[in-house]
């Protein structure tokens, strides 16, 4: 196919990646759809926190793969520990925006809390990024639904999606606030393929304020993901597409 309980601190294991160990080939437990070290329009400098929790009584231990780009860092978890970063993708060596997958090879996938945020000399702007457990991923058959903003001056609203193992086939329905069907087009993804594009170019039409865009999945298991900015002030929202 083509396309919490803190209790302690515990400082990451900062390795340059060619100097680690690879992780596992299995499937990854969870995945945050996007996270990024990037500047952008209206003079923002994105960047993604990211916390790890573990709340239980036995080791957490796994690693975190940043795509694309396979960049990797391990962590481990002693009991009640808690694990973080600033700026999770410039602090594994990388730039520009990706997903990250949480990968485990001993005991429970940690409370993970993920930030986007707009980094400025005045303070910061940002939005939660949940994490999604890979059986929470779309499969298919699924079918959920974005909804474009009601004001496209004052807002930019870019869609990205992250397919999984043995990647995805979209089907995308665009239709108009009163049910209208205004566009139809199919999108296929190569395993742990990830995009993030203008809203207008993944729908594949010049979106309208209100439009819903339907996503279908085909075939295959992908996470899809909608971003709303405001154009002064880069606050932003997102939308994640989940079971």
């Amino acid at each position: 196919m083509k396309r919490l309980l803190l209790l302690a601190i515990v400082a990451p294991t900062l390795v340059p990646p060619a100097l680690v160990a690879q992780p596992s080939p299995k499937v990854a437990d969870a995945v945050v759809p996007v996270v990024g070290s990037t500047r952008g329009q209206s003079n923002s400098n994105f960047k993604t926190e990211l916390q790890l929790a573990n709340s239980t009584d036995t080791d957490s231990r796994g690693w975190l793969i940043y795509r694309p780009g396979n960049l990797v860092r391990r962590f481990d978890l002693a009991p009640f520990t808690t694990l973080s970063f600033a700026d999770v993708v410039g602090e594994m060596g990388g730039t520009g925006l990706g997903t990250l997958d949480i990968l485990l090879d001993a005991g429970s996938l940690p409370t993970i809390v993920a930030r986007a945020y707009d980094d400025q000399p005045t303070g910061t702007t940002g939005v939660t990024v949940p994490a999604i457990a890979v059986e929470d991923a779309l499969t298919t058959n699924d079918v959920r639904m974005l909804i474009v903003p009601r004001d496209l001056i004052r807002y930019r609203f870019n869609i990205g999606a992250r397919a999984l193992t043995g990647g995805a086939t979209l089907h995308i329905h665009v239709r108009t606030a009163t049910g209208t069907t205004r566009n139809l087009r199919a999108l296929e993804l190569e395993e742990h393929e990830f995009l993030q594009q203008p809203g207008d170019t993944f729908a594949g039409i010049a979106l309208h304020p209100d439009d819903s865009i339907e996503i279908k999945i085909a075939e295959g298991r992908c996470v899809v993901y909608a971003t709303t900015v405001d154009n002064q002030t880069n606050d932003s929202a997102i939308q994640v597409l989940a079971r």
